[in-house]
């Protein structure tokens, strides 16, 4: 059984998930309301459906990382409680191919979970405007793809790693909550500890673009960054406010070009790429090393 036969066999068998069917209609569903409410918004046809798949981007930034790491924080640990990868790693596989094909498989089910709702977007947005915006469209559904898929590295790596159920479903949820949830609600953010350690623990002075920088340091504002590669200027989403001049405004061009290279939105597709690389390194290895007996 090859990469290939392992990746086939692994999306049948996921696809029949009733709660990724839902977490997928959910998503239609959210895409096709916020088209239908973006008629009533002002500016032309062209504006409204770039404002639309904005608005989208900033709802995918929550709910996509929740989507792939239900899909795929189960992929091996499901398989080792359950005695499945004793089966798999019977047959002619290498835990290689086994891990591969599972990284395989649940890519395109997340991925066919993004496409649908851009299938919905788009629709919505074709029989409500007229307007089809390519660049924004096809930039903001590669970037997406990409922030999907580097969940489901991160959860394929936990999933490696974890000898069951119990503690997969924990790895997803704790990495949801540190890598989302507290940027989404910054009680107390990563950066305001780095700026308690940099000024109180060692006694210097301020620095916000460190303190910047260590935020950057989550997919969820990268994804977020990113996404203003591809938008116009008017509609880029800023992220750091702290870092800009008194003379520059945070809505204009400007804006990005004025911060530190560590933090401007080009710096995303680096900050995305470690997301996706470091994580399936890091649990392959332990994959190969793991006792499945």
């Amino acid at each position: 059984m090859s990469t290939v036969t392992v990746a086939k066999k692994d999306f049948k068998a996921a696809r029949r998930s009733k709660l990724l069917w839902a977490a997928a209609i959910v998503l239609g569903l959210i895409a096709a309301f916020v088209g239908y409410v973006s008629g009533g918004a002002s500016g032309t046809d062209t504006e409204q459906v770039r404002a639309l798949f904005r608005v989208l981007t900033l709802l995918l930034a929550v709910l996509l990382p929740i989507v792939a790491l239900v899909a795929s924080y189960l992929a091996i640990a499901g398989e080792r409680e359950g005695g499945g990868i004793k089966f798999l790693l019977s047959l002619p596989n290498t835990r290689r191919s086994v891990f591969v094909g599972k990284l395989l498989s649940r890519n395109g089910i997340v991925a066919g979970g993004i496409a649908f709702m851009y299938v919905a977007a788009i629709s919505v947005a074709l029989t409500r405007h007229g307007a089809f915006p390519a660049a924004v469209v096809f930039g903001t559904l590669l970037i997406t793809l990409v922030y999907g898929s580097t969940f489901v590295s991160i959860a394929l790596a936990m999933s490696s790693a974890a000898a069951s159920r119990s503690r997969a479903i924990a790895g997803a949820f704790g990495t949801y909550f540190v890598l989302v949830i507290l940027y989404v609600f910054p009680v107390v953010s990563f950066g305001d500890i780095a700026r308690w350690l940099h000024t109180t623990l060692l006694g210097a002075g301020p620095n916000p673009d460190l303190y910047n920088a260590v935020q950057y340091t989550s997919p969820y504002l990268a994804y977020r960054k990113a996404v203003n590669l591809v938008m116009p200027a008017e509609m880029r989403q800023i992220v750091f406010y702290s870092s800009l001049p008194e003379d520059v405004s945070y809505g204009s061009p400007a804006a990005n070009e004025v911060l530190p290279l560590y933090l401007q939105d080009q710096f995303s597709v680096v900050v995305l790429a470690f997301w996706l690389v470091v994580p399936l390194a890091i649990g392959y290895a332990l994959f190969e090393r793991a006792d499945l007996e």
